[in-house]
């Protein structure tokens, strides 16, 4: 089933990318998705232009700035859910643009170009619907689906699947057993799954958390895949080291300082001897391996014993295998499950970066954490460029491990220059699962940031946040921060209670950034004033606001969907960049409902022939 399943991605048009069918070939869907994105001005100001803190403090307001007058006009005379059923319900018959159909016979027509917009928007995003790889995936089993939500069940039950599939098939071609390497495994909830039967594969665990370790062995034990390691002590040396450790001086003898428990040498993936112990017929293994990725160089990690070390470019060992080497060496498919940030980059770099690696297989999250490498975006409409400190951070660190990762898009030629950008603003909103908001939630949804932004405005008028004094000559993020420079003041997260209505919000609020033990004092003596009263003026005088922020949160994350769909289509195009790659491809492993970052980027090397690459 694998050969048949994976043969031929990778190979023939539209066959690497889910695309819509209206895309005679994936480099004209490329081209346009980066002509798009860099040059339509309402998309990059939806999309990394505009942030919502901003949305009641700036003069003249982001409604008004953002979005066409025909657009205002036309939400003028609708419900906001009318506004989300144009943008994620109705269908794409209706939304052409030589037809003003109304989505309701009730409701005016609307504008032509809000119509071009929202189709434009939907054929430029990557199709996301799933259909698992086999009609009989396994399910997660009792003993191994400990702590795991509805929703963790699901990855991990259908990527587990699909990664032993594709390590089947790639394994078929090589004519050689694969390991499986987990890049930033966490609680080890898929590592666990593929080294039991049925999957039965040999999974190396990387992770830089010692604790998120500890907690993924006492699982293995609880759901008795291993046995509780025993451990000897010289009770009273015990005693001394722990009283030592706790600041008591009474030091130690010298035998007293060899470590309490023993460490487990660096894995060696060719003489891995830890089998799970399910039962005698299983033949799966787990080894965890405590090392922080900063780079996609593994060799070294997998094979400590073989290392013969010449600089890395980040100061530490690197691997030159002989050919003999190489030849003898086991191989290994790195995979992760939502690895936040760079991880992914440096997961999908290790295919090329190291000759045991044969196989990739990544889903990233958490796009706002990655780091940029071709410096800030820039925006046509000046004051749609304020300063905020992370921004300027990421903006500028130039980062050859960041985004974007292809030759393709670092190349680009646009009106602003050249190289794709994606600002932390853009990557941030590119999280948001907006098909997936019912009536409920995304009416509380709205009302927490309505409620954030009215409260940033309060705080503004009552000195505690302050506008950036040159907004103009710095890019994306809130004018308003802690001082002039923009610095941002994060309330975080509130109890539920603070969400039954403003006031509630407002006292929360204020409660626990009054207790800030930095500017807890200077918030409490510029907000002594507001009352009740302050709080009610407020909401009445910005009740019309509300559905206008609404509207546009809306419209942002609708938007983003063509961020995500950059984010992944520049992984995509990287491998292909790559002589030593032969297949690569994006597939969805999740139903979005379950799992909205549902996107896998797959790569498969060239089989090597007496240390060359096989064409």
């Amino acid at each position: 089933m694998a050969s048949s399943l994976f043969s031929q991605r990778g190979h023939g048009a539209c066959l690497s990318l889910h695309l819509n069918q209206d895309w005679p070939s994936e480099e004209e869907y490329v081209q346009s998705l980066l002509t798009f994105a860099t040059g339509s001005d309402i998309f990059r100001n939806l999309c990394g232009g505009v942030h919502i803190l901003d949305f009641l403090t700036r003069e003249p307001d982001l409604y008004t700035t953002v979005l066409p007058e025909s657009w205002r006009n036309w939400f003028d005379l609708v419900s906001v859910d009318n506004v989300l059923d144009l943008l994620l319900r109705s269908g794409l018959s209706k939304l052409s643009s030589n037809t003003t159909t109304p989505l309701d016979q009730t409701l005016p027509s609307p504008p032509e170009s809000l119509l071009d917009y929202v189709s434009i928007i939907r054929k430029h995003c990557l199709l996301r619907q799933f259909k698992p790889i086999s009609d009989k995936i396994e399910e997660v089993p009792t003993h191994i689906a400990m702590g795991m939500k509805p929703k963790k069940a699901h990855e991990v039950k259908n990527f587990a699947a699909y990664v032993a599939n594709l390590s089947s098939y790639v394994s078929e071609s090589l004519q050689e057993p694969i390991a499986v390497v987990d890049f930033g495994s966490g609680q080890n909830y898929l590592g666990r799954m593929l080294a039991s039967p049925p999957y039965e594969k040999h999974v190396i665990a990387i992770e830089r958390r010692h604790h998120n370790i500890d907690g993924a062995r006492s699982m293995d034990v609880h759901a008795r895949l291993a046995t509780k390691e025993k451990i000897m002590r010289n009770k009273k040396e015990w005693k001394r080291q722990l009283a030592w450790a706790n600041g008591v001086p009474t030091p130690p003898p010298e035998q007293a300082q060899q470590p309490l428990i023993q460490v487990v040498p660096d894995v060696n993936l060719a003489t891995i001897d830890h089998p799970i112990k399910a039962n005698a017929s299983t033949s799966g293994s787990m080894t965890y391996v405590e090392h922080d990725i900063q780079d996609g160089h593994l060799e070294d990690i997998l094979y400590p014993s073989m290392a013969a070390a010449i600089p890395h470019e980040n100061g530490s060992d690197a691997v030159i295998p002989t050919r003999e080497e190489t030849k003898a060496r086991p191989k290994a498919m790195v995979v992760s499950l939502h690895s936040c940030g760079n991880l992914v980059h440096h997961g999908l770099r290790s295919l090329v970066l190291n000759p045991s690696v044969c196989a990739v297989a990544m889903i990233g999250c958490c796009y706002n954490l990655l780091t940029e490498r071709l410096g800030p975006a820039t925006y046509k409409l000046p004051q749609l460029r304020p300063n905020h400190p992370r921004l300027d951070a990421t903006g500028n660190a130039y980062d050859p491990h960041g985004f974007p990762m292809s030759q393709t898009l670092e190349h680009f030629e646009h009106e602003q220059g050249r190289g794709v950008k994606l600002n932390i603003t853009a990557r941030m909103m590119a999280v948001q699962a907006p098909y997936n908001w019912g009536p409920d939630d995304s009416e509380a949804f709205f009302r927490r940031h309505f409620y954030r932004a009215l409260l940033q405005r309060i705080l503004l008028d009552v000195g505690v946040v302050k506008q950036c004094s040159d907004p103009s000559s710095l890019a994306g993020g809130s004018i308003t921060g802690k001082d002039n420079n923009g610095t941002p003041l994060i309330v975080g997260s509130l109890r539920k209670a603070c969400f039954v209505n403003f006031q509630a919000y407002v006292k929360g609020a204020l409660e626990k950034l009054r207790n800030d033990p930095v500017d807890g004092p200077t918030i409490t003596r510029l907000t002594k004033d507001i009352t009740a009263e302050t709080i009610q003026r407020y909401e009445t005088d910005w009740a019309f606001a509300k559905k206008r922020l609404a509207i546009i949160w809306s419209l942002m994350a609708f938007s983003a969907g063509v961020v995500e769909s950059v984010i992944a289509v520049d992984r995509w195009l990287f491998l292909r960049e790559q002589k030593d790659v032969a297949q690569c491809w994006v597939d969805t492993v999740f139903d979005y409902k379950q799992s909205p970052r549902n996107l896998v980027v797959v790569g498969i090397k060239k089989k090597q022939e007496d240390g060359n690459w096989k064409d």
